[in-house]
């Protein structure tokens, strides 16, 4: 529910002489049965894997259930009045609305609820909800904005860049907002945000659509301890939802750039007697494999896509140069995979956040993961890099 079920920003106006405003208390309060059959579906700009489906009356015309699990999804709508309704059914995550860019007010584990934007004043309004939690393996859903009869809704329009981010908890924001390294689930829950993490600050210093398709511990063939048994992030990779129940399209998602992040599989410990590997090379010949069909994948869904992929020495990820072989050759395979396969633009780059990049990280949050500012630090990083290499974006 939102904490204290009522919060209070205030918005800064202009009047047409483009003097101050009073400030304008806005307020967003959890309301029983507030949409009502009468009410207008504002259409909405889904960024992130959503499944749609029709709500039956007395819902509103239009009205659509999305439902996700994949991390970073933002919903977008704009409307002309003074009063929006929004509705979930989400018993597990964490969101964040926007109101005309002032300052966000969170909405935590909302259940099946109705909520109420209140004290806005009539005229042209923006509208952005963003999922800050991760939370593979329980669906979510939020099931849109609708506005009295007498309000306006508005278009709302895709945006021309693309980009799409793969791999595992560095992309999410995990744990984020907390100060100690030991987190209890619930605190990780609570201090995660993806739409602070690196990879969502790149897309919208951008003004980017984009996708964070990544999980906490999964590599692509081998995930971290305690997700031994789950599927990796290759055989996720291709669905809406974990139970792979749903195959996932979308014609309208052709990222110019993608990027890959798929070490984990290499550093996740020793290998246990119990695994299908006798030894690291036997599943670096395996995570090469599956590199290479992911992107293969990736390049029959969006053929345009210019590839980045984090690479590594045999020294950085095993202390073993002596190993840079198999290393060097696994490059050449997935490369020969990508040329054969007609990809546009495929770069083997130092884009991870090892000291390379990025001499000191704080490495505050949640068992040791990136800090706020560590993030900030990788993404005005890799803006650099995409601003040295314009044609990474294809002419966008």
């Amino acid at each position: 529910m939102i904490k204290g079920l009522r919060f209070f920003l205030l918005v800064g106006l202009l009047s047409p002489a483009t003097l101050p405003a009073a400030p304008l208390s806005v307020s967003v309060t959890a309301e029983h049965q507030a949409i009502t059959p009468n009410m207008r579906t504002v259409p909405i700009h889904i960024g992130g894997r959503t499944q749609a489906t029709a709500l039956p009356s007395p819902m509103p015309k239009g009205a659509m259930a999305h439902s996700h699990e994949w991390p970073g999804i933002y919903f977008e709508a704009a409307f002309v009045g003074d009063r929006v309704f929004l509705k979930f059914d989400d018993r597990y995550n964490q969101y964040r609305l926007i109101v005309d860019d002032n300052a966000p007010i969170i909405i935590d584990q909302p259940g099946n609820s109705e909520f109420a934007v209140n004290g806005l004043k009539w005229g042209k309004h923006r509208l952005r909800l963003e999922k800050i939690s991760e939370s593979i393996k329980v669906r979510g859903t939020f099931s849109g904005f609708f506005v009295p009869r007498n309000h306006k809704p508005l278009p709302f329009q895709s945006r021309v860049k693309q980009i799409e981010f793969i791999g595992p908890s560095a992309m999410t924001g995990y744990g984020v907002n907390s100060t100690k390294h030991e987190c209890s689930p619930e605190e990780w829950r609570k201090a995660t945000n993806v739409q602070i993490g690196y990879a969502a600050l790149v897309a919208k210093h951008y003004d980017a659509d984009y996708q964070i398709n990544a999980i906490s511990g999964r590599g692509l063939v081998r995930n971290w301890k305690d997700a031994r048994t789950e599927s990796g992030l290759a055989a996720l990779y291709p669905y809406m939802f974990s139970d792979k129940s749903v195959a996932y399209t979308d014609s309208n998602w052709r990222p110019q750039i993608i990027r890959i992040s798929g070490w984990v599989d290499l550093i996740a410990g020793p290998i246990e007697p119990e695994e299908q590997w006798k030894d690291h090379f036997l599943l670096y010949a395996d995570w090469t494999d599956a590199l290479s069909a992911l992107v293969v994948d990736l390049h029959t869904r969006s053929p345009q896509a210019a590839i980045l992929i984090d690479w590594s020495t045999a020294q950085d990820l095993w202390g073993m140069p002596q190993y840079q072989p198999n290393v060097d050759a696994a490059e050449a395979t997935i490369t020969s995979v990508a040329r054969e396969a007609g990809v546009r633009k495929i770069v083997f780059g130092d884009f991870s956040i090892r000291p390379t990049n990025i001499p000191t990280l704080e490495m505050t949050a949640c068992h040791n993961h990136l800090s706020v500012r560590d993030n900030e630090r990788i993404a005005e990083w890799m803006i650099a890099y995409i601003d040295a290499h314009p044609d990474l974006w294809g002419g966008k």
